[in-house]
């Protein structure tokens, strides 16, 4: 079973009850953890959610575009980290001071941008923390070693059109596209279909708005499908579940 999460922005309360209920309700089943970026900022316990994090396993973690302007702010001073819109102030309060979050790069740096998940055999999931345009280099993308900002000037990617920060949705050819980075209407889950199939699910219901946190929980084989009666559930901290039939996906189950 994959759990996805994204957009936690400080939020450890929701998130620990997150934890907790999966553990209690799905603990029989091997979760491995994918979270989507955006682990700090604007909410009162950043550094217990990296914390928690870290401690994971086994887990997949990317980028989100808060971790991306605190790196560069704290590396060359030039982004809006510390603006009373983007909230680095409340993670800078978590971790007491620049210096203690310098203890973190060994964490933050090493985020990964996207990530591939191909699930019954057919259907590949494509995990990020934004929308990415239709034309995105995704093979290069995966394949990348360095920092995100080299990334973007080799291939010539403006940060607006990065999937960190892409806010249009775009059906990407081959894929389930599973992301977060802007928040739903109503604290709900989103989602695009194209032909009766779902291409793009947005997992970021605004926790930190007052709206919820999200986890979408993903059965990876025969036994874990029959058990959720072929469906993806979604679970947010008030521990109401919604649940999406696995046919609807992209690809021919």
């Amino acid at each position: 079973m994959i759990a996805v999460f994204s957009d936690i922005h400080g939020c450890f309360y929701e998130f620990q009850l997150l934890l907790d209920y999966i553990n209690k309700n799905f603990g029989k089943f091997k979760i491995r953890y994918i979270f989507l970026g955006d682990y700090i900022d604007r909410g009162p316990s950043s550094k217990e959610v990296v914390d928690k994090v870290i401690e994971i396993r086994p887990k997949v973690c990317l980028l989100g575009n808060h971790e991306d302007m605190m790196i560069r702010y704290i590396k060359t001073g030039r982004s809006s980290w510390l603006s009373e819109n983007n909230g680095g102030f409340y993670t800078l309060k978590s971790f007491s001071s620049i210096e203690k979050i310098k203890e973190y790069f060994f964490f933050f740096e090493r985020l990964k941008f996207l990530h591939v998940e191909t699930l019954y055999g057919k259907v590949r999931f494509l995990f990020s923390h934004a929308n990415l345009p239709s034309n995105y280099p995704l093979d290069e993308a995966i394949r990348w070693k360095g920092d995100y900002s080299s990334f973007l000037q080799e291939n010539q990617i403006p940060l607006s059109e990065s999937n960190i920060w892409y806010r249009i949705v775009e059906p990407i050819e081959g894929y389930v596209l599973v992301h977060g980075h802007t928040p739903t209407y109503d604290s709900k889950i989103s989602f695009l279909k194209i032909n009766g199939k779902i291409v793009d699910i947005n997992i970021d219901t605004g926790c930190v708005y007052g709206g919820h946190l999200t986890t979408l929980l993903i059965p990876e084989n025969e036994q874990e499908l029959k058990e959720t009666s072929y469906n993806l559930i979604a679970i947010n901290e008030k521990i109401n579940e919604d649940k999406i039939s696995i046919f609807e996906l992209g690809g021919d189950l």
